[in-house]
Protein backbone atom coordinates (compact mmCIF):
# COMPACT_ATOMS: atom_id res chain seq x y z
CA UNK A 1 0.00 0.00 0.00
CA UNK A 2 0.92 3.73 -0.58
CA UNK A 3 0.17 6.31 1.22
CA UNK A 4 -0.25 10.04 0.72
CA UNK A 5 -1.97 13.51 2.13
CA UNK A 6 -5.22 12.78 0.75
CA UNK A 7 -5.46 8.73 -0.16
CA UNK A 8 -4.34 5.38 0.44
CA UNK A 9 -3.83 3.50 -2.94
CA UNK A 10 -2.90 -0.37 -3.30
CA UNK A 11 0.54 -0.15 -5.59
CA UNK A 12 -0.54 -3.30 -7.48
CA UNK A 13 -3.79 -1.31 -9.51
CA UNK A 14 -3.38 1.61 -12.07
CA UNK A 15 -5.27 4.27 -11.16
CA UNK A 16 -7.91 5.01 -13.61
CA UNK A 17 -9.15 7.95 -15.99
CA UNK A 18 -12.03 8.46 -13.00
CA UNK A 19 -10.48 7.50 -10.42
CA UNK A 20 -8.10 10.30 -11.03
CA UNK A 21 -10.69 12.96 -11.79
CA UNK A 22 -11.94 11.41 -8.23
CA UNK A 23 -8.86 11.44 -6.51
CA UNK A 24 -8.25 15.05 -7.51
CA UNK A 25 -11.90 16.71 -6.10
CA UNK A 26 -11.22 14.54 -3.05
CA UNK A 27 -7.62 16.40 -2.54
CA UNK A 28 -9.11 20.02 -3.15
CA UNK A 29 -12.09 19.51 -0.69
CA UNK A 30 -9.31 18.74 1.77
CA UNK A 31 -7.29 21.83 1.11
CA UNK A 32 -9.90 24.25 -0.01
CA UNK A 33 -7.16 26.44 0.91
CA UNK A 34 -5.54 25.78 -2.83
CA UNK A 35 -8.77 28.04 -4.30
CA UNK A 36 -7.19 31.17 -2.84
CA UNK A 37 -4.75 31.73 -5.66
CA UNK A 38 -7.08 31.07 -9.15
CA UNK A 39 -10.24 33.29 -6.84
CA UNK A 40 -7.80 35.97 -6.36
CA UNK A 41 -6.36 35.98 -9.71
CA UNK A 42 -10.63 36.21 -11.22
CA UNK A 43 -11.15 38.83 -8.74
CA UNK A 44 -8.59 41.39 -9.57
CA UNK A 45 -10.05 40.73 -13.06
CA UNK A 46 -13.37 41.47 -11.78
CA UNK A 47 -12.67 44.61 -9.66
CA UNK A 48 -9.58 46.23 -11.14
CA UNK A 49 -9.43 48.78 -14.10
CA UNK A 50 -9.05 47.20 -17.69
CA UNK A 51 -6.32 48.78 -19.89
CA UNK A 52 -7.46 47.84 -23.28
CA UNK A 53 -5.33 46.33 -25.82
CA UNK A 54 -7.25 46.54 -28.59
CA UNK A 55 -5.86 49.04 -30.48
CA UNK A 56 -2.51 47.56 -29.98
CA UNK A 57 -3.88 43.86 -31.72
CA UNK A 58 -5.85 44.95 -34.10
CA UNK A 59 -3.25 45.55 -37.15
CA UNK A 60 -1.76 41.67 -36.49
CA UNK A 61 -5.63 40.48 -36.15
CA UNK A 62 -6.02 42.02 -39.65
CA UNK A 63 -2.90 40.78 -41.09
CA UNK A 64 -3.70 37.26 -39.97
CA UNK A 65 -7.50 37.43 -41.46
CA UNK A 66 -6.27 38.50 -44.49
CA UNK A 67 -4.02 35.23 -44.90
CA UNK A 68 -6.95 33.26 -43.45
CA UNK A 69 -9.13 34.82 -46.13
CA UNK A 70 -7.19 33.77 -49.01
CA UNK A 71 -6.62 30.37 -47.68
CA UNK A 72 -10.15 28.89 -46.63
CA UNK A 73 -14.00 29.85 -48.30
CA UNK A 74 -15.46 33.02 -46.95
CA UNK A 75 -17.99 30.86 -44.39
CA UNK A 76 -14.92 30.23 -42.40
CA UNK A 77 -13.01 33.37 -42.82
CA UNK A 78 -16.11 35.38 -41.96
CA UNK A 79 -16.25 33.09 -38.50
CA UNK A 80 -12.52 33.01 -37.76
CA UNK A 81 -13.00 37.28 -38.04
CA UNK A 82 -15.83 37.26 -35.48
CA UNK A 83 -14.49 34.80 -33.27
CA UNK A 84 -10.83 37.23 -33.52
CA UNK A 85 -12.99 40.35 -33.16
CA UNK A 86 -15.00 39.36 -29.82
CA UNK A 87 -11.38 37.85 -28.32
CA UNK A 88 -9.64 41.22 -29.43
CA UNK A 89 -12.24 43.48 -27.97
CA UNK A 90 -12.28 41.98 -24.51
CA UNK A 91 -8.31 41.81 -24.44
CA UNK A 92 -6.74 43.60 -21.64
CA UNK A 93 -3.77 43.77 -19.77
CA UNK A 94 -4.10 41.82 -16.70
CA UNK A 95 -6.49 39.26 -18.69
CA UNK A 96 -3.93 38.88 -21.21
CA UNK A 97 -1.37 37.86 -18.03
CA UNK A 98 -4.45 35.70 -16.91
CA UNK A 99 -4.15 33.99 -20.23
CA UNK A 100 -0.81 33.33 -20.76
CA UNK A 101 -0.78 32.09 -17.36
CA UNK A 102 -3.80 29.72 -17.89
CA UNK A 103 -2.25 28.31 -21.46
CA UNK A 104 0.93 27.90 -20.29
CA UNK A 105 -0.04 26.32 -16.24
CA UNK A 106 -3.33 25.21 -16.92
CA UNK A 107 -4.54 27.53 -13.41
CA UNK A 108 -8.31 28.54 -13.68
CA UNK A 109 -9.46 31.69 -14.84
CA UNK A 110 -13.90 32.65 -15.68
CA UNK A 111 -12.62 36.09 -17.00
CA UNK A 112 -9.41 35.72 -18.70
CA UNK A 113 -10.97 36.27 -21.69
CA UNK A 114 -14.56 38.11 -21.65
CA UNK A 115 -13.73 40.08 -18.57
CA UNK A 116 -14.36 43.05 -20.27
CA UNK A 117 -18.44 42.25 -20.55
CA UNK A 118 -18.40 41.44 -16.89
CA UNK A 119 -19.61 44.77 -14.99
CA UNK A 120 -17.80 45.33 -12.31
CA UNK A 121 -19.06 45.99 -8.63
CA UNK A 122 -17.22 49.07 -8.01
CA UNK A 123 -18.46 51.28 -10.51
CA UNK A 124 -16.21 53.66 -10.09
CA UNK A 125 -13.54 51.15 -11.21
CA UNK A 126 -15.58 49.77 -14.03
CA UNK A 127 -14.19 51.55 -17.35
CA UNK A 128 -11.42 50.83 -19.62
CA UNK A 129 -8.44 52.63 -20.78
CA UNK A 130 -6.90 52.40 -24.56
CA UNK A 131 -3.42 50.94 -24.52
CA UNK A 132 -1.40 51.94 -27.37
CA UNK A 133 2.00 51.83 -26.95
CA UNK A 134 3.68 48.43 -27.03
CA UNK A 135 6.83 49.53 -25.24
CA UNK A 136 4.31 50.15 -22.39
CA UNK A 137 3.02 46.87 -22.51
CA UNK A 138 6.24 44.95 -22.44
CA UNK A 139 7.08 46.97 -19.52
CA UNK A 140 4.09 46.06 -17.56
CA UNK A 141 2.99 42.69 -19.02
CA UNK A 142 6.64 41.38 -17.87
CA UNK A 143 6.49 42.27 -13.93
CA UNK A 144 3.14 40.90 -13.77
CA UNK A 145 3.71 37.81 -16.01
CA UNK A 146 6.36 37.31 -13.19
CA UNK A 147 4.43 37.93 -10.52
CA UNK A 148 1.26 35.92 -11.57
CA UNK A 149 4.16 32.96 -12.25
CA UNK A 150 5.18 32.99 -8.33
CA UNK A 151 1.51 33.04 -7.77
CA UNK A 152 1.08 29.86 -9.79
CA UNK A 153 4.26 28.27 -7.90
CA UNK A 154 2.47 28.76 -4.65
CA UNK A 155 -0.85 27.55 -6.47
CA UNK A 156 0.95 24.57 -7.56
CA UNK A 157 2.98 23.29 -4.49
CA UNK A 158 -0.11 23.76 -2.47
CA UNK A 159 -1.95 20.86 -4.50
CA UNK A 160 1.37 18.85 -4.94
CA UNK A 161 1.48 18.51 -1.10
CA UNK A 162 -1.56 16.61 -1.38
CA UNK A 163 -0.92 14.82 -4.15
CA UNK A 164 3.34 13.74 -3.45
CA UNK A 165 4.17 10.84 -0.82
CA UNK A 166 3.74 11.84 3.05
CA UNK A 167 7.77 12.67 3.52
CA UNK A 168 9.32 14.72 6.94
CA UNK A 169 10.09 17.64 5.10
CA UNK A 170 12.69 20.30 6.71
CA UNK A 171 11.44 23.81 7.86
CA UNK A 172 11.31 26.48 4.87
CA UNK A 173 11.33 23.30 2.64
CA UNK A 174 8.05 24.33 1.01
CA UNK A 175 9.69 28.03 0.13
CA UNK A 176 12.79 26.63 -1.37
CA UNK A 177 10.47 23.94 -3.83
CA UNK A 178 8.44 27.46 -4.51
CA UNK A 179 11.01 29.21 -5.47
CA UNK A 180 12.37 26.71 -7.46
CA UNK A 181 9.56 25.74 -9.28
CA UNK A 182 8.92 29.52 -10.17
CA UNK A 183 12.35 29.81 -11.72
CA UNK A 184 11.16 26.14 -13.60
CA UNK A 185 7.60 27.71 -14.65
CA UNK A 186 9.82 30.86 -16.18
CA UNK A 187 11.63 28.65 -18.09
CA UNK A 188 8.69 26.38 -19.28
CA UNK A 189 6.98 29.78 -20.35
CA UNK A 190 10.09 30.81 -22.60
CA UNK A 191 10.28 27.85 -24.14
CA UNK A 192 6.82 27.62 -25.58
CA UNK A 193 6.92 31.69 -26.68
CA UNK A 194 10.18 30.13 -28.50
CA UNK A 195 7.97 27.74 -30.16
CA UNK A 196 5.37 30.26 -31.20
CA UNK A 197 7.62 32.32 -32.43
CA UNK A 198 9.56 30.21 -34.21
CA UNK A 199 6.29 28.86 -35.83
CA UNK A 200 5.20 32.31 -36.41
CA UNK A 201 8.39 33.26 -38.22
CA UNK A 202 8.08 30.19 -40.82
CA UNK A 203 5.06 30.94 -41.61
CA UNK A 204 5.53 34.68 -42.27
CA UNK A 205 8.77 33.52 -44.30
CA UNK A 206 6.60 30.72 -46.01
CA UNK A 207 4.13 33.77 -47.26
CA UNK A 208 6.57 36.23 -48.51
CA UNK A 209 9.32 34.08 -50.45
CA UNK A 210 6.47 31.89 -51.86
CA UNK A 211 3.55 33.98 -51.99
CA UNK A 212 1.04 31.05 -52.38
CA UNK A 213 -2.31 31.18 -50.34
CA UNK A 214 -2.28 27.37 -50.43
CA UNK A 215 1.18 26.96 -49.53
CA UNK A 216 0.49 29.93 -46.35
CA UNK A 217 -2.51 27.18 -45.64
CA UNK A 218 -0.66 24.19 -45.82
CA UNK A 219 1.82 26.07 -43.55
CA UNK A 220 -0.50 27.32 -41.18
CA UNK A 221 -2.53 23.73 -40.88
CA UNK A 222 0.95 21.80 -40.34
CA UNK A 223 2.37 24.50 -37.55
CA UNK A 224 -1.36 24.10 -36.17
CA UNK A 225 -0.78 20.45 -35.40
CA UNK A 226 2.38 20.37 -34.21
CA UNK A 227 1.82 23.16 -31.85
CA UNK A 228 -1.33 21.02 -30.61
CA UNK A 229 0.49 17.86 -30.17
CA UNK A 230 3.72 19.83 -28.21
CA UNK A 231 1.35 21.22 -25.65
CA UNK A 232 -0.83 17.77 -25.34
CA UNK A 233 2.58 15.90 -24.56
CA UNK A 234 3.88 18.83 -22.47
CA UNK A 235 0.52 18.69 -20.64
CA UNK A 236 2.24 17.40 -17.60
CA UNK A 237 5.48 19.38 -16.74
CA UNK A 238 4.11 21.44 -14.16
CA UNK A 239 2.63 18.71 -12.68
CA UNK A 240 5.89 16.96 -12.86
CA UNK A 241 8.11 19.67 -11.45
CA UNK A 242 5.90 20.81 -8.46
CA UNK A 243 5.08 16.98 -7.47
CA UNK A 244 8.75 15.52 -7.84
CA UNK A 245 11.00 18.64 -7.96
CA UNK A 246 12.87 18.29 -10.82
CA UNK A 247 14.29 20.29 -13.27
CA UNK A 248 11.95 20.89 -16.78
CA UNK A 249 14.63 18.97 -18.72
CA UNK A 250 13.74 16.00 -16.71
CA UNK A 251 10.01 17.52 -16.25
CA UNK A 252 9.53 17.22 -20.05
CA UNK A 253 11.02 13.72 -20.38
CA UNK A 254 8.57 12.04 -17.96
CA UNK A 255 5.56 13.95 -19.76
CA UNK A 256 6.56 12.72 -22.49
CA UNK A 257 7.01 9.48 -21.00
CA UNK A 258 3.62 9.32 -20.20
CA UNK A 259 2.09 9.37 -23.13
CA UNK A 260 4.88 7.07 -24.71
CA UNK A 261 4.18 4.14 -22.23
CA UNK A 262 0.76 4.66 -20.91
CA UNK A 263 -0.86 6.68 -24.19
CA UNK A 264 -4.51 5.72 -23.82
CA UNK A 265 -5.00 7.11 -20.46
CA UNK A 266 -3.13 9.70 -20.83
CA UNK A 267 -4.85 11.08 -23.52
CA UNK A 268 -8.16 10.13 -22.04
CA UNK A 269 -7.44 12.17 -18.96
CA UNK A 270 -6.24 14.71 -21.14
CA UNK A 271 -8.98 14.95 -23.25
CA UNK A 272 -11.72 14.45 -20.43
CA UNK A 273 -9.71 17.19 -18.53
CA UNK A 274 -10.15 19.71 -21.28
CA UNK A 275 -13.65 18.76 -22.35
CA UNK A 276 -14.64 19.57 -18.36
CA UNK A 277 -12.96 22.60 -17.83
CA UNK A 278 -14.10 23.95 -21.43
CA UNK A 279 -17.63 22.62 -21.14
CA UNK A 280 -18.44 23.87 -17.43
CA UNK A 281 -16.25 26.86 -18.43
CA UNK A 282 -20.17 27.88 -20.65
CA UNK A 283 -22.34 27.06 -17.46
CA UNK A 284 -20.07 29.73 -15.41
CA UNK A 285 -20.24 32.20 -18.13
CA UNK A 286 -23.84 31.78 -17.96
CA UNK A 287 -23.66 33.38 -14.55
CA UNK A 288 -21.93 36.10 -15.33
CA UNK A 289 -24.98 38.42 -15.37
CA UNK A 290 -25.36 39.46 -11.95
CA UNK A 291 -22.71 40.44 -8.97
CA UNK A 292 -23.82 37.27 -6.96
CA UNK A 293 -22.97 35.15 -10.26
CA UNK A 294 -19.89 36.21 -10.83
CA UNK A 295 -18.72 35.30 -7.42
CA UNK A 296 -20.25 32.01 -7.45
CA UNK A 297 -19.16 30.99 -11.21
CA UNK A 298 -15.39 31.93 -9.65
CA UNK A 299 -15.64 29.88 -6.91
CA UNK A 300 -17.47 27.00 -8.86
CA UNK A 301 -14.36 27.33 -12.04
CA UNK A 302 -11.66 27.71 -9.34
CA UNK A 303 -12.92 24.05 -7.64
CA UNK A 304 -13.22 22.24 -10.94
CA UNK A 305 -10.71 23.37 -12.35
CA UNK A 306 -7.90 23.22 -9.36
CA UNK A 307 -9.64 19.65 -8.92
CA UNK A 308 -8.75 18.63 -12.82
CA UNK A 309 -5.25 19.94 -11.93
CA UNK A 310 -4.67 17.80 -8.97
CA UNK A 311 -6.49 14.62 -10.57
CA UNK A 312 -3.30 14.99 -13.17
CA UNK A 313 -1.11 14.99 -10.19
CA UNK A 314 -2.42 12.15 -8.56
CA UNK A 315 -2.44 10.40 -12.05
CA UNK A 316 1.01 11.48 -13.04
CA UNK A 317 2.13 10.34 -9.68
CA UNK A 318 0.63 6.95 -9.66
CA UNK A 319 1.65 6.00 -13.30
CA UNK A 320 5.18 7.07 -12.55
CA UNK A 321 5.34 5.02 -9.46
CA UNK A 322 3.65 1.60 -11.96
CA UNK A 323 7.01 2.72 -14.61
CA UNK A 324 8.87 2.31 -11.64
CA UNK A 325 7.52 -1.29 -10.79
CA UNK A 326 7.70 -2.28 -14.40
CA UNK A 327 11.65 -1.06 -15.09
CA UNK A 328 12.13 -3.01 -11.16
CA UNK A 329 10.40 -5.82 -13.18
CA UNK A 330 12.44 -5.58 -16.02
CA UNK A 331 15.96 -5.28 -14.51
CA UNK A 332 15.03 -8.82 -12.03
CA UNK A 333 14.12 -10.58 -15.50
CA UNK A 334 17.39 -10.00 -16.63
Amino acid sequence: MRQTNTRTIAEQKPLGVIDAVSAGLALVWRRPWTLLVPILFDALLWILPRLSLTQLFRPFTNQFLNVTALSSDPQAAEETRRALQQMIDSFNVLGLVAAMLNGITRIPSLLAVNAAEVTSPISAWAYSTPLQSAPLLVVMFIPLFLLGLLGVALYLEWIAQGARPLETAAPGASFVRIAKLWLRLILFALLLGAFLIATSIVVLVLQRVFNNSALAAFAILLSSVGLFWIFIYFFFVPSAAAVSDIGLVEALKRSTLLFRVFFFPTVALVALSIFLDQGLTLVWDGLTVSSVGVVVGIVANAFIGTALIAASMVYYQDRMNVFERMRAQTKTRK
